[in-house]
């Protein structure tokens, strides 16, 4: 039941529509794009004022050089992380938003950081992921105090830097210096169809590297071609591909037509192939990278063991001089309890808002990794609250013409309140 104050406050979240548009787009206007995500400050002293102005006491918390030089990637700019607190004495929530968003790598119908509206939906990089729950966050906060109504918890905002890369990024790094503080509310995880997350997948990106000796083409007889021999490599890493992807987690997946299991399933991609300068040059190296999703049920230490047992079958039909495996651990697995307090709170906060019944929710898992991974790792918790403007039919994350509904923008306000306040 939605008393008479809830009531308010959603009708209000509907009329400053205009608003919310406005908000995100001043967001979505600073490129955060990572690599090299330079514009973090950027961003943060546009969002620090608007914290401010709703009595929050804010923080900048700069990743130290030594951490960032972890990550392999052509970085650039400081790595400012933002926490706004507002001291209620109630028990404290952590709410978290990563700033960044993925580089624009295909062709756009419109401007990626104009925030073009049409069509009930506003266009931009990170709209959907997650620029629009930081909007969204603002918009809830700025309601609450227009009404003057009362927290449930002492918000803790965390707009963090580097999720898009993983490895050390900006949530790790408050963790572990005691800024998460309480139960989790994260805005990214969730949906706003009647979905309880469960977990996301751990990634491992790994580079093999296949060294053999160049020579001109027409007396190829005197070199080892880097390209060919990986190939015996390569056979072997399929077949391990058809196994790996045969295993099944206890986590239910996403539910989405195109899910080749009801369980969440690892998956082993080989994304990257580089080898060769010119054709008329036998190439001295060859490279590939695979992205290693893993389920909760397995362990990293095993994945590496395995894959450098399928290097070393390949390795002894291979003529290569050398080959060099390196692992990169980018996100742990996570696991979530889909019936904490906190998400049965937020499955109320959906019915409130959408309708829902307690029939219409299912529990899944995604197949993509998150750095609440860490956040679990860290604080050994599995107690996190998911929300987000996500839903099944919207695959544009990451993609070009990236969108997100606008009403569906509206509704996570409206969750957000509740959430916050009943």
């Amino acid at each position: 039941m939605v008393g008479q104050k809830l009531k308010e406050a959603f009708a209000l979240a509907d009329e400053k529509r205009d608003e919310l548009i406005r908000l995100l787009r001043g967001i979505v206007s600073i490129d955060t794009c990572v690599p090299p995500g330079r514009n973090y400050d950027v961003l943060v002293d546009y969002l620090e004022p608007k914290f401010i102005e709703l009595g929050f006491e804010t923080e900048r918390v700069i990743i130290p050089e030594e951490k960032i030089r972890k990550i392999p990637l052509p970085l650039e700019g400081p790595r400012v992380n933002l926490v706004a607190t507002k001291n209620v004495n109630k028990p404290p929530v952590s709410i978290y938003a990563h700033m960044d968003t993925v580089p624009i790598e295909q062709k756009w119908s419109v401007d990626p950081f104009a925030g073009v509206v049409k069509d009930g939906k506003i266009y931009g990089r990170g709209v959907l992921d997650m620029k629009g729950s930081i909007a969204a966050l603002l918009a809830a906060l700025q309601i609450i105090q227009e009404l003057d109504l009362e927290l449930s918890y002492s918000p803790v905002c965390l707009m963090c830097t580097d999720e898009e890369i993983g490895v050390y990024p900006g949530i790790l790094h408050l963790a572990l210096q005691g800024y998460v503080k309480g139960h989790i509310l994260c805005l990214e995880l969730g949906s706003q169809e009647a979905i309880v997350p469960a977990g996301a997948l751990g990634k491992v990106d790994v580079t093999i590297t296949v060294t053999g000796r160049s020579c001109h083409s027409g007396m190829s007889y005197l070199g080892i071609n880097a390209v060919e021999e990986i190939v015996p490599i390569l056979e072997e890493l399929i077949k391990l591909k058809r196994e790996v992807e045969k295993r099944e987690s206890r986590i239910p997946a996403f539910p989405i037509p195109e899910a080749p299991s009801k369980q969440l399933v690892p998956r082993f991609n080989i994304n990257i192939i580089r080898g060769g300068v010119k054709s008329n040059i036998v190439p001295s190296e060859c490279t590939v990278i695979i992205d290693r999703r893993y389920i909760i049920e397995e362990k990293f230490e095993d994945i590496v063991a395995e894959i450098e047992g399928a290097v070393e079958r390949g390795r002894k039909r291979s003529k290569a001089i050398d080959v060099k495996t390196g692992y990169l651990h980018v996100y742990p697995a996570l696991e979530i309890d889909p019936n904490s307090v906190y998400a049965r709170k937020m499955r109320e906060a959906l019915k409130a808002v959408k309708g829902y019944k307690d029939e219409d929710f299912v529990v899944g898992g995604i197949s993509a990794s998150t750095d609440m991974a860490f956040v679990a790792q860290v604080l050994k918790t599995d107690k996190f609250a998911c929300i987000g403007p996500f839903r099944a039919d919207n695959k544009s994350a990451h993609g070009a013409d990236e969108y997100v509904n606008i009403n569906d923008l509206i509704s996570m306000v409206k969750e957000l309140i509740y959430y916050l306040t009943a």
